[in-house]
């Protein structure tokens, strides 16, 4: 750049200028998310003139591994960077050529795609419907691709109860089997859901049946106390549990036996799910004995709770005992039928502490689920709330399940480790004590699932208080909760931020903005990762803030937050002069941005096409901002790229300035001097004044740069009202052109207004503007004489501009035709000169031709002798003092 602008500055013209060509205009593609991918152009020069310059991306996901170049042609190499991009984004913008051979955009848009081998299927799965066709279509390959790891991201598993039952059915054994569930659970309309009363009722009707089936055996009626006695003893010793050996023991303890360990086997032989009274004597024994086995416990504190109200004697001996036990066994989360009834009758609010607390909400949402199906051997939970999966053995069909939401999974497990969702089964909520619940959240308001229910129920109204974010934000850190659900909760954070948190919003503490950091914005859309870019810029994380934005293709961050964050990055040194802070800024700029400190930014730091740095310019003078910085180089740039779009803007901006460089000064002189005389261009009248200064002070014209002397003057031949120091000075600078041969056809029209050789008059001149390495052809022919167009020379006398002289006399024209290769086949210029009878002297050699010429012809023989003798007087004349010139120089040689 510096080297064209000093030739310039220097007066020194130079036409060629090097033709840009490209290897491609555009690129456009496909590249992998999480790659470094790269593309290559190369810029080369068409003519064989060196080019020179740089290259410029406009997206911050796009950089130029070396943006200066120069030679013949370059190699520009690109790197896309997706490696904080999601499936999908796309990566559009423009490279900015600016060089000496001009300046050019290249657009380019790239689309980011998954590199999984399943990505062109997964891509085209929105719906579950469009799944299910396709394993239609191509069964063995959906399985293949219901296994690959990036199945989930397909955009209908944003659905919690599918990606849920996707992650329970792929721990199963056989994938053939889960894809099967899967799709059944695409179609499945009408799902098993927990109905608290529907529950209670077949509780009731289920338990009442059992009883009754399990009280109608057969009962002894024998009255033989030594035969009951020792058929007893015998029962005992073979440790009989039967119905039978169940009956014998009653009847033996009704008849007053003492037969040792009597009562103990009656209580191991009691049928599961008696609810009958016992003898009065075996509530007395046990109640009198200190010891007691644990698998007695249950079945008679069971009996005692189902037969006996708070106001009998029997209950009241074995009230504490009992509680005991259920407090015992709750501790240890033991849960069953029987030891529901017990919980429910003894765990009472005021005996809630912190251990119980800890225990007795599962106890609470506990549910009997309950299946035919002999195949199965365990049932298995999923919460669509959390990562984990509880699994619980099935015992005679049934198993008891903590079921804390409505909306939880249901699968089950064969002995091969096949899972299925199918499964007909039924589900019984078993205890309903919401104020025990209640209490169990005051006591201990840290227990994992009350929180997760609590927050549920927050995140579903909408977050209002700072208290409800962090305690959504505690369940989020604390607990191990599913993709789907994270980006639920954080979506309502996000929101609560979005309508309450104000700019340096003293209430966000730490902890809240640790939750924002670990916020994964790849799980949520577009308008998650706005909320999340304008809460950091509101709580000042510029830095945040920033890192995001460059992850983002395009946002929807309205001006006012991008300015904040551009003030602070403008002035953050360790980011101030990088380019996506620069890219920053010029986006901001062109939401039409009026901040000063931006502007200032970019009027001292960017560097782009000029049209971009012109608008930036404008913009700046309006804010009265410090332009200077920019102007400069702007016009610097311009100059060398030859860009003409707002060149005379940039440089009346750049005289007005009280700091210039008069190289810059005179390189644009030289520049327009040339677009003036050599291509013919209207240039303003101030470039004339300041190179009529220039010439005028200047008394040695040979200092002058040519294409100074040559603009002037044809611009005073063009405007003929000079003063009288303008002649003196036009006059000295013809005489030094017309010295050095530089003869054109305006140059013979000076003669209204300063001396111009008779030489220089005696003739007319053809000009033509063409190339200055191909040389044009002239024909001509002189009329009336000449009827055919001959060919003639045509000699280059500056630059590209040729001049052909020719001598016409009185009622002579010359008509002629130029063709230059250049420009095709056809004529590239042609005219008619006349003879325009303009003689300085009268008397003088060419007038005697001219009027020798109009007496041809003519019948005046006379008149024409005296005209022939004086001729040949004045070529006598001129001869005698030619030869006597030329022995004076030789004698003088000599």
């Amino acid at each position: 750049m510096k080297e064209r602008i000093n030739k310039l500055a220097r007066g020194i013209v130079e036409l060629d200028r090097p033709v840009l060509k490209l290897s491609d205009t555009s690129f456009k593609g496909t590249v992998d998310i999480g790659e470094l991918a790269k593309f290559e152009l190369i810029i080369y020069s068409e003519n064989g003139i060196l080019l020179k310059g740089l290259i410029y991306s406009d997206n911050p996901h796009v950089t130029v591994q070396k943006d200066a170049f120069g030679g013949i042609r370059s190699l520009i190499r690109c790197v896309v960077d997706t490696r904080k991009m999601k499936d999908g984004d796309k990566i559009e913008g423009q490279l900015y050529i600016v060089s000496n051979g001009g300046e050019v955009k290249v657009t380019y848009s790239f689309d980011v795609r998954s590199s999984y081998k399943s990505n062109e299927i997964i891509s085209g799965l929105h719906t579950a419907e469009d799944f299910a066709a396709f394993c239609k279509e191509d069964p063995d390959f959906a399985v293949r691709v219901f296994d690959y790891d990036d199945f989930k991201e397909a955009g209908f598993m944003h659905d919690s109860r599918l990606y849920t039952i996707y992650q329970g059915l792929k721990s199963g054994h056989d994938r053939k089997i889960a894809l099967e569930q899967f799709l059944s659970a695409i179609n499945q309309e009408n799902r098993a859901s927990v109905n608290s009363e529907a529950c209670e009722c077949r509780a009731e009707s289920s338990e009442h049946e059992d009883s009754s089936k399990l009280q109608d055996v057969f009962a002894l009626e024998v009255d033989d106390k030594p035969l009951i006695e020792k058929a007893a003893g015998i029962c005992i010793r073979e440790g009989a549990t039967d119905k039978m050996a169940f009956d014998i023991y009653q009847r033996a303890i009704e008849m007053g036996s003492n037969i040792t360990r009597l009562y103990e086997y009656y209580m191991f032989a009691m049928p599961k799910g008696w609810s009958g009274r016992l003898p009065r004597e075996v509530y007395l024994y046990f109640d009198y004995e200190s010891t007691m086995e644990d698998n007695m416990k249950l079945p008679l504190y069971y009996n005692i709770l189902m037969n006996f109200s708070e106001s009998d004697d029997v209950y009241q001996r074995y009230e504490h005992k009992i509680q005991s036990f259920a407090i015992d066994k709750l501790l240890k989360s033991a849960f069953n039928k029987r030891l529901s009834v017990i919980y429910d009758r003894m765990i009472l609010s005021d005996m809630i502490d912190e251990r119980i607390a800890s225990v007795l909400p599962a106890i609470l949402r506990s549910c009997r689920v309950t299946t035919t199906d002999q195949r199965m051997s365990y049932v298995v939970i999923k919460y669509r709330e959390l990562n984990r999966e509880e699994v619980y053995q099935l015992k005679d069909g049934s198993a008891y399940v903590p079921v804390f939401f409505d909306n939880s999974e249901l699968l089950f497990q064969d002995d091969y480790g096949n899972r299925y969702i199918d499964v007909e089964h039924s589900l019984t909520r078993i205890m309903h004590k919401e104020d025990l619940e209640r209490k169990c959240f005051e006591i201990l308001p840290e227990h994992a699932m009350l929180k997760l229910v609590r927050a549920k129920k927050i995140a579903e109204k909408g977050i209002r208080t700072i208290d409800q974010l962090r305690l959504i934000e505690q369940v989020a850190a604390d607990m191990d909760i599913s993709r789907p659900y994270r980006s639920y909760l954080e979506h309502a954070a996000l929101i609560y931020h979005e309508s309450f948190t104000k700019d340096s919003d003293r209430l966000i503490d730490d902890s809240d903005i640790t939750f924002l950091r670990n916020i994964d914005i790849t799980s949520h859309n577009d308008e998650d990762r706005d909320i999340l870019i304008r809460t950091y810029i509101k709580l000042n994380l510029f830095e945040d803030a920033y890192e995001l934005l460059l992850q983002t293709e395009d946002s929807g961050i309205k001006r006012q937050y991008l300015e904040k964050l551009g003030r602070f990055l403008i002035n953050d040194e360790k980011v101030s002069h990088s380019k996506d802070v620069m890219l920053l800024a010029r986006k901001i700029f062109k939401m039409g941005t009026s901040d000063k400190d931006i502007l200032n930014y970019l009027l001292k730091e960017y560097n782009g096409i000029s049209a971009d740095m012109i608008a930036i310019l404008r913009q700046g003078i309006k804010t009265k901002a410090d332009t200077e910085d920019m102007t400069e180089r702007l016009l610097a740039q311009m100059l060398f790229c030859w860009a003409e779009d707002g060149l005379d803007d940039v440089y009346h901006i750049y005289r007005k300035q009280p700091n210039t460089q008069n190289v810059l000064i005179r390189a644009y002189i030289t520049k327009r001097a040339i677009d003036y005389f050599i291509h013919g261009q209207k240039i303003s009248d101030d470039v004339f004044e300041d190179i009529y200064g220039i010439v005028r002070d200047e008394r040695i014209k040979e200092r002058v740069p040519m294409i100074y002397l040559l603009a002037m003057s044809r611009h005073m031949a063009e405007n003929k009202k000079l003063t009288g120091e303008e002649k003196m000075v036009l006059q000295d600078v013809i005489d030094f052109l017309i010295q050095k041969k530089l003869v054109f056809k305006y140059t013979r029209t000076l003669s209204d207004v300063i001396r111009i050789p008779d030489w220089v008059m005696d003739k007319y001149y053809i000009e033509y503007h063409g190339d200055k390495y191909v040389r044009p052809t002239l024909q001509m022919r002189i009329l009336p004489d000449e009827q055919d167009f001959e060919e003639e020379e045509i000699s280059r006398v500056y630059q590209n501009i040729y001049v052909r002289p020719i001598t016409l006399f009185s009622r002579e024209k010359a008509e002629y035709q130029i063709f230059d290769e250049t420009r095709g086949e056809d004529v590239a210029d042609s005219g008619t000169i006349k003879a325009d009878k303009c003689v300085r002297h009268k008397g003088d050699t060419f007038d005697i031709l001219n009027e020798m010429s109009d007496l041809l012809g003519l019948d005046n023989d006379r008149e024409l002798r005296e005209v022939m003798l004086r001729y040949v007087k004045n070529e006598s004349v001129i001869d005698e003092l030619f030869t006597k010139e030329l022995i004076e120089t030789k004698d003088k040689e000599q």
